[in-house]
């Protein structure tokens, strides 16, 4: 078991670039995986990283081990995963990873009803707006809001549809006027989401199908742009423009009136999905299993869009 252990130790600090990182995901100390990558090194006789004060790479011998090293180990979570799911209930450690604002307000809310359902499974949970690929940052399980790229080698297991609306908040509509035509929409304050200089440009096609129109891209300015969806929700309920959004993160505001929802003969595109992604190699841990299984139905109710007014 120990040079199953030292190899585990040896991948995640090989694809992580960081023996801290590593001690992260493991739930080890930094010690401990210095201690392991130096008695694995003792074994083969060879350095397997080239090491500097700011990150790790690996070595001539890292590079020859790396491969099979990956295989014994995602073998042995394999068999170890199916006997497992036959002879117990899911345990052990568990990190997820979700954007922030979703995270605190549809995920956090069902984390207790998780632990009673799976008291063995420890959640290690990271809010985090920026996309978090898996086999990056050692999370066995990451929650996105997004259009997935087409190209992804994770599994992704859809959770729900996330269609995006137009708002903006009354006293601002009142001030500026309501818009007919997205083309407007470059002449008017907008709140964008994204990092700062990077937003991309809105998308719109027409609600009705048989509109000749096919998609319209529209450049927009304004005075906040912010990777958080609750920052842009309260600046536009603070009247200070336009922005999109998902629509289950803003209906409820939209229905007590603090918002309005705008330009409803066209649809903001594309949609976007909720999405649980993790590693092929993680469909045997009953673990990822049971998150999925847990979670999806439960996130998929709460995020039913009501007809907007």
């Amino acid at each position: 078991m120990d040079r199953i252990s030292h190899l585990r130790v040896f991948v995640e600090a090989a694809r992580l670039g960081s023996f801290s990182a590593a001690a992260r995901k493991l739930d080890l100390t930094r010690d401990q995986v210095s201690k392991q990558i130096a008695a694995l090194e003792s074994e083969v006789c060879a350095p397997l990283f080239a090491r500097s004060t700011r990150r790790i790479t690996l070595s001539s011998g890292g590079e020859a081990l790396i491969g099979r090293a990956e295989a014994i180990v995602t073998m042995f979570d394999e068999a170890l995963g199916e006997l497992r799911g036959l002879s117990g209930a899911p345990r052990g450690s568990l990190r997820v990873n979700a954007p922030m604002s979703f995270g605190q307000r549809y995920f956090a809310p069902l984390v207790a009803g998780f632990h009673a359902a799976y008291p063995e499974v420890q959640l290690r949970i990271d809010l985090d707006d920026r996309f978090a690929d898996p086999a990056k940052t050692g999370a066995d399980v990451t929650l996105r809001i997004a259009q997935l790229p087409e190209q992804l080698d994770l599994v992704a297991r859809p959770i729900a549809v996330a269609p995006r609306w137009l708002i903006v908040s009354p006293a601002h509509l009142a001030a500026v006027g309501e818009p007919t035509h997205p083309d407007q929409l470059s002449r008017l304050a907008c709140l964008q989401y994204g990092e700062a200089g990077a937003a991309l440009p809105w998308q719109f096609r027409p609600a009705d199908v048989e509109s000749p129109v096919k998609v319209l891209s529209v450049t927009t300015r304004g005075p906040v742009c912010s990777n958080n969806g609750d920052l842009l929700l309260r600046a536009a309920i603070d009247g200070l423009g336009f922005t999109v959004l998902p629509a289950f993160m803003v209906q409820d505001d939209i229905a007590a009136g603090r918002l309005h929802h705008v330009l409803q003969d066209w649809l903001v595109t594309p949609d976007i999905g909720v999405f649980a992604l993790y590693a092929s190699t993680a469909r045997s841990s009953p673990a990822v299993r049971a998150f999925v299984e847990f979670f999806g139905p439960r996130l998929a109710e709460a995020l039913v869009v009501k007809r907007s007014p």
